[in-house]
């Protein structure tokens, strides 16, 4: 990625000629230059222009000195686009994202900009866009659909016309920010979870071919071979954590987050917390703190110790933003039976949607670890996929 020195050079070295709907030749000379040049259609003023990254989403505000809609510019001949300079594997590349029709609505297509300044094929974005006016337009989409990598890119809106070269300096064209402004992309991190679905399940929809690992008590000195086997193995899971334990291991929690896997609670010194009550709701809480303490991530699944719960649990933990979660495959690698006997539990019992549960901490894990990566193995040549609780379930994910 280049550094914010090199980024005033992107533009230039992009080229400047706006992108289309196709590649646009240069405006046709006429007789009489000048009166032709007055025939033209003049681009919309620009009033105002933002571009701001919000979680992974980026989001376009504009604005323009007179109303306008997608029908009425085409009809004048006239864009308006967001041109994005960024470098991609040592070379400048350029995306313009442009207002179009769909139906009576507007909606975002968006191309290539190719180094003769024309475009390359043109697609659809998958965006959400507002008309809040007839003069302004507000969008928001993920950078990740024009394949645009994180770190610093130029950007800027263009106001112009059919045929125009904007590296001709004709007139045809405003820009805003005139230069272009710098806008650093950095990788989104999930800060929470919004809850869906039923208070308490031990076990997500049978429709797909996926599967929930979950890891209770720790973290502890087990932690990390398990995290260290899920990711030589491209595999995500859930841990439910001890909180007076996460002081201690919060390097783990970062990690756990910064590799895919998802935090979750299972009370502060994993008491029996079944009655609900004022009690369950301090332990609970605290571990939440903690968690988000260490890794700014605030849980929205818990788990029970024991597998302990009542009605009043299950409602308490609800009106906290949560979900109960328990499981369908119980490994009761506690017992210590061996590496083969979790292996043959998690084996014989895995269905669509199965919530599998592990230890990685609260006694010696070492059976569980060694069988973690066959497990993985034999499920994904079942054709399993392994998720997260959260992506099990539905639930939406906030994002800084």
């Amino acid at each position: 990625m280049p550094g914010p020195a090199r980024l005033p050079k992107l533009l230039a070295l992009a080229g400047l000629a706006l992108a289309g709907v196709a590649a646009i030749a240069p405006a046709a000379s006429a007789p009489g230059g000048a009166r032709a040049q007055e025939q033209q259609p003049r681009p919309l003023a620009l009033a105002a222009a933002s571009l701001r990254q919000d979680g992974d989403a980026l989001v376009l505000r504009l604005a323009t000195t007179e109303p306008w809609s997608p029908a009425s510019l085409r009809r004048t001949g006239r864009s308006l686009c967001l041109r994005l300079v960024f470098e991609r594997a040592g070379a400048v590349t350029s995306r313009d994202v442009c207002v179009r029709r769909r139906g009576r609505a507007a909606t975002l297509t968006y191309a290539r900009v190719l180094r003769s300044g024309a475009s390359g094929p043109l697609h659809a974005l998958d965006a959400r866009v507002r008309k809040p006016s007839p003069r302004a337009l507000t969008a928001r989409f993920a950078p990740s659909a024009l394949n645009i990598p994180y770190g610093p890119l130029r950007w800027r809106v263009l106001s112009t016309t059919d045929g125009c070269r904007i590296a001709d300096g004709r007139g045809c064209f405003e820009a805003l920010p005139p230069d272009g402004a710098l806008l650093t992309l950095r990788a989104p991190q999930p800060i929470g979870c919004r809850v869906r679905g039923p208070a308490y399940v031990t076990s997500g929809a049978r429709a797909a071919r996926v599967v929930a690992l979950t890891f209770d008590d720790g973290p502890s000195s087990y932690t990390s071979a398990v995290l260290d086997v899920l990711r030589a193995k491209g595999a995500r899971a859930t841990f439910f954590m001890i909180g007076q334990q996460v002081g201690g291991g919060a390097g783990l929690v970062r990690r756990m987050l910064a590799e895919g896997h998802e935090p979750a609670n299972h009370t502060w010194q994993h008491a029996n917390v079944s009655a609900g009550g004022a009690a369950a709701a301090s332990s609970i809480r605290a571990t939440n703190d903690a968690i988000a303490r260490a890794s700014g991530f605030r849980p929205c699944l818990f788990r029970a110790p024991y597998g302990a719960v009542g009605q009043g649990l299950i409602g308490l933990v609800r009106s906290m933003g949560m979900t109960t979660v328990q499981w369908d495959v119980d490994t009761l690698d506690w017992t210590t039976p061996g590496a083969d006997a979790i292996f043959a539990r998690i084996v014989r019992g895995a269905r669509n949607g199965s919530i599998v549960l592990m230890h990685d901490g609260g006694g010696p894990r070492s059976q569980t670890v060694a069988a973690l990566p066959r497990v993985i193995d034999a499920l994904r040549a079942r054709g399993f996929r392994f998720v997260t609780v959260s992506e099990l379930l539905g639930n939406g994910r906030v994002m800084r």
